[in-house]
């Protein structure tokens, strides 16, 4: 089924980011409760080798995505991660540092993964976020990454669309009882985080509806394939693939690229 980009409420400008930040420390929860980027660990373990860095620069990290729970699993033992946001949940990045004692740190100011600032380097890497970006400016972001020489690692799990479209009504009260009781577990807890999701449910109706377009709208590997072809060099080299060793039904997807000057 062809990918399909409806509009997901946290990519307008005009969402309070209030609600944004409640949303996104209930998707830290649920990714840093789940194994399924555990898988990615291996992979970010060989680009750290060959890249010979132990700066780690995540896009799109709404709260922080997985990392407080694989900062620790990665090989090298003194890796840092910067934590970079268009709508960067300051809060939320703040307790991620005394959390990882100094290993994961957040920016404050906006950045755009489109145009990374290049004071701001290090092995990009982006979870579950890819699908955000519209195939132009999927060309943008793979762009400036290779043009600065900075790796870069894009993760994601594809469901097949045709079955979440069908089973869609179960999935939306699935997310809808996910976001309830699971923000509950979010640290630090607040009371606007228990008005707006538990009192007035407005977090998870909207993350339920954001759930399903981001299943709508993610890259499967062909397409990501599509993408990358042609874009390798003698400097800089790009990869794709998938890896079911989290869920056969629904792999894992990997993107690539990083400068091959850089290889032992």
């Amino acid at each position: 089924m062809k990918r399909m980009h409806l509009f997901e409420f946290m990519d307008f400008r005009w969402y309070p980011n209030l609600l944004r930040n409640l949303q996104t420390n209930v998707i830290q929860v649920i990714v840093t409760r789940s194994p399924a980027f555990d898988s990615a660990v291996p992979y970010i373990d060989r680009v750290l080798q060959r890249v010979q860095t132990n700066q780690i620069v995540d896009l799109c990290s709404g709260a922080s995505g997985p990392w407080l729970r694989i900062y620790k699993k990665l090989g090298m033992s003194d890796v840092h991660v910067l934590l970079t946001d268009k709508y960067p949940n300051v809060e939320m990045f703040a307790d991620l540092q005394g959390r990882s004692g100094g290993r994961i740190v957040g920016i404050a100011e906006p950045v755009d993964a489109l145009n990374v600032p290049p004071e701001v380097s290090g092995i990009r890497t982006m979870f579950t976020a890819f699908h955000h970006f519209r195939e132009l400016e999927v060309e943008t972001l793979l762009e400036d990454a290779q043009a600065k020489g900075q790796a870069l690692c894009v993760f994601d799990y594809v469901p097949d669309k045709l079955l979440t479209l069908a089973l869609s009504p179960l999935t939306f009260v699935i997310s809808i009882l996910q976001f309830y009781f699971l923000s509950f577990a979010v640290r630090p807890i607040s009371w606007m985080q228990l008005l707006f999701t538990n009192i007035i449910p407005i977090v998870p109706l909207v993350a339920a509806w954001d759930g399903f377009v981001s299943a709508m709208r993610k890259y499967d590997a062909d397409s990501l394939r599509l993408m990358v072809e042609g874009r390798s060099t003698d400097r800089y080299r790009w990869e794709v693939g998938t890896d079911n060793s989290y869920s056969r039904a629904t792999p894992m997807t990997y993107l690539i690229g990083m400068p091959v000057e850089s290889e032992p």
